[in-house]
Parts: structure tokens; C-alpha cells; sequence
């Protein structure tokens, strides 16, 4: 049988080393679903939903930009309020299925399958960036970041991989998994290379509202010059947990917008008509987020002390998101590690190697799942200890 072999480069996480937990004991640290599995979407989107289904707004949301206009509007004030973008919503803006969507085509429209294109990917980074790539027929290059200055890009490593085949650059900001926050030194230099070598980059922005300690947040597309050369994804999974709803939206120029039009109606449709007016409930009422961002900053400092405590183990302060990445590298290999505090502690957390080759040596610990602050602290407890009890017997 005949197949693409840039597929058997595809990854995949490997969820088997959590089936023989204590379902009584169990505490999973894992996805990046707020306060997975409990409850937390509030009532007014809800409502707002429900209100949809009601009114009978189920039909296909055929807008020229594939949104219902309730949402369409509530996202031009977003992106011009929120990220500083003034957006044309006929011709620039496109409402997607999810951002994993957006993200995909995103890149699909920069490459051309089996040509030998590159893509050039910030690894640590987003799984799916490096299989999305692999699955289009092109070649994902790993940038690598590096923990002793923040995981912040270096353009040297940039300039080192580029070459006559390289068609864009994948940048999730702010990173996950390395919680980084680029500053706006290194954006602009990283503007620069995009110039120098006339290259698009698709940028994931899902985790835009859980910024932490005043840092600063760049939108890249209002960086001088970006806007022509950036597709923006944007998501409402991670920011306002609708991660069930599958909306999203992505800002690129009107020529790259149209092709992606086409594709979006060609593999998915529009996106689920009743969730963009919950999506709407959220953009007019997202107070909600504020006092998430609350309990997230809480549990980060909590577990930022406590697992910096743990002999050999190191971990920087997230500049946002909600989760730590964790160097392990003395005690172990990442998976070592993960199937040893599977069994030892009863918790489940995520390999860095699920996150691209220099992922090696770190753990993705996630701090924004389950409701219950104090069954989270358990949870980091359990992790300390038994970390600690690697950490004597070496």
C-alpha cells in the first residue's frame, strides 16, 4: 500500500501510562481544558446559548466572514480594544471551527505539498504545529529555545535553519508550553528576519489573556510592516473555557483570507451557528476571566514554591497560561518521571517530549484544571513528594 511517509513523522501523546491509576485517588494535571472536568462556564453564556437553540439560530452561519454579525461585531471591537488591530471585517476576518483549524490551514496556505517546503517551528512548542506540517507533505524544522534566558527566541538559531525552502515560521505566543512571553525587543528582531527573508508566520495567540505580573503583550500583526505578512489565530478555548464550542477566528490580508474561505467551506463548513452566540456573551461580559486569572495566579505562586523546593527539580515563573514547565532533567528522562509519579503519587502530568525534542528533561504541569483549589494543592503536594523521594535515593 502506497501512503505519504512525511505521516510516520506524525506524534501522537500516549495516554496509556494513566489507565492503571487509582480512579479514587487519581488527580490529572494534564490538558489545557480550565478547570477540566468540572463545571465552570458561566451562566450568562450559557444562557445566551441556550437562548440561540430557542430562537432557532441553527442553520449555516453564512456570512462573508462565517460568523453570525452579533459576533462579527464583537470581534472588531475585540481586536481593535484588546489587541490594537483595526480589522475589516468583510475581507480580513474569518470565523473558524476551533483554532487547531485555523492553525492548520494557516499553514497549509504558505507551503505547497511535497516541494521540499520547510517550516520553521519554535520547539519547545504546540504538538500539533510540528504533526500539522508533517501531515501537509512539507518538513517542520526545530527552532530550539533555551531555559537560560526564558525560552525567549534567539535569531541566531533562526538564521542558522533558514534556507531557499523555507516558507514560514509557526510562533504560539505566549508559548506553551514554556509559559514565555517574547518581549518586544525580540519580536522586532524576529519582524526583521521575516523581512530579510520575505517569509509569512502563522501566530497561535490562545493564551492572550492569562498574562501574569504587568508583562507586556504584543500582538505581532501591529508590529510595523507584520499585518501583511501575519495570519493571527485566535481561540476562546483557553481564555474564556469554551473549549467544547469550537470557535474561533483567525485575522490574515484579504487574498490569504479568501483562499482560506474556500478551504474552510470545502473541509469543515461554518462553524456551529447557537456556539457563536454564546462566544458573543462572552466578549460583552468577560469579567469571569478576571477572577479565573485570580485563581490561577494563586495556585501558580503555590506551586511555583513548592515544586522549586524539590532537590534537582527547577521551574521558571510562568509569564502566563496555566501551567508550569518543569525541568526534571536530573532526576530522569521526562517519561521516566511521568510514569513514575503516575504510579508513586497517583498524578498525572504531561511529558515534555510531547512538545517537540527539547522537550526532553521537563514536565508540563498543569494548574488550571479542576475547580477545587485545595484538591490542586494536593496534587502538588503528592508530585513534591514523591520527586523528593527520587531526589534522596540519587
Amino acid at each position: 500500500m502506497k501512503y505519504d511517509e512525511h505521516w510516520e513523522k506524525l506524534k501522537s501523546p500516549d495516554f496509556s501510562a494513566y489507565d492503571n491509576m487509582d480512579p479514587e485517588r487519581k488527580l490529572m494535571l494534564v490538558g489545557a481544558d480550565p478547570f477540566f472536568p468540572d463545571p465552570c462556564i458561566p451562566e450568562h453564556v450559557i444562557e445566551a446559548t441556550k437562548r440561540a437553540l430557542d430562537e432557532g439560530k441553527t442553520h449555516y452561519a453564512l456570512d462573508n466572514s462565517y460568523a453570525v454579525p452579533e459576533l462579527k461585531a464583537e470581534l472588531v471591537k475585540k481586536l481593535k480594544t484588546f489587541n490594537g488591530l483595526d480589522v475589516d471585517p468583510e475581507q480580513e476576518l474569518l470565523v473558524v471551527p476551533s483554532s487547531a483549524f485555523g492553525l492548520f490551514v494557516g499553514i497549509r496556505v504558505c507551503i505547497r505539498p511535497h516541494h521540499g517546503d520547510e517550516v520553521l517551528n519554535i520547539d519547545p512548542g504546540f504538538a500539533e504545529n510540528f504533526n500539522d506540517v508533517y501531515q501537509m507533505g512539507a518538513i517542520s524544522i526545530s527552532v530550539p529555545t533555551y531555559m537560560e534566558d526564558g525560552f525567549q527566541l534567539r535569531i541566531e538559531e533562526l538564521e542558522k535553519r533558514v534556507t531557499p525552502n523555507t516558507r514560514c515560521l509557526v510562533l504560539t505566543h505566549p508559548n506553551n508550553p514554556t509559559t514565555t512571553v517574547y518581549t518586544r525587543e525580540v519580536l522586532l528582531e524576529l519582524a526583521a528576519f521575516l523581512e530579510k527573508h520575505d517569509l509569512m508566520v502563522v501566530v497561535d495567540q490562545s493564551f492572550e489573556r492569562t498574562i501574569y505580573d504587568d508583562k507586556e503583550y504584543i500582538t505581532f500583526a501591529t508590529l510595523p510592516g507584520m499585518k501583511e505578512r501575519t495570519i493571527s489565530v485566535f481561540g476562546t478555548s483557553k481564555d474564556f473555557g469554551l473549549t467544547g464550542y469550537r470557535v474561533a477566528y483567525l485575522v490574515a490580508p484579504k487574498p490569504i483570507v479568501d483562499m482560506l474561505k474556500v478551504a474552510t467551506f470545502n473541509y469543515v463548513g461554518p462553524t456551529n451557528t447557537f456556539a457563536q452566540y454564546g462566544v458573543v456573551a462572552a466578549l460583552q461580559n468577560p469579567g469571569y476571566v478576571d477572577e479565573w486569572n485570580r485563581i490561577y495566579d494563586e495556585r501558580r505562586r503555590f506551586g511555583l514554591e513548592q515544586l522549586n523546593a524539590i532537590p534537582g527539580v527547577t521551574v521558571l515563573t510562568p509569564d502566563a497560561g496555566f501551567f508550569f514547565w518543569v525541568n526534571i532533567s536530573k532526576l530522569g528522562t521526562s517519561v521516566e518521571i511521568r510514569d513514575y509519579l503516575a504510579r508513586d503519587a497517583q498524578v498525572g502530568i504531561s511529558p515534555g517530549t510531547w512538545f517537540g525534542a527539547n522537550g526532553e528533561g521537563f514536565l508540563r504541569i498543569m494548574y488550571g484544571t479542576m475547580k477545587d483549589t485545595d484538591k490542586y494543592k494536593e496534587a502538588i503536594l503528592r508530585i513534591k513528594e514523591s520527586l523528593c523521594k527520587l531526589s534522596v535515593r540519587d
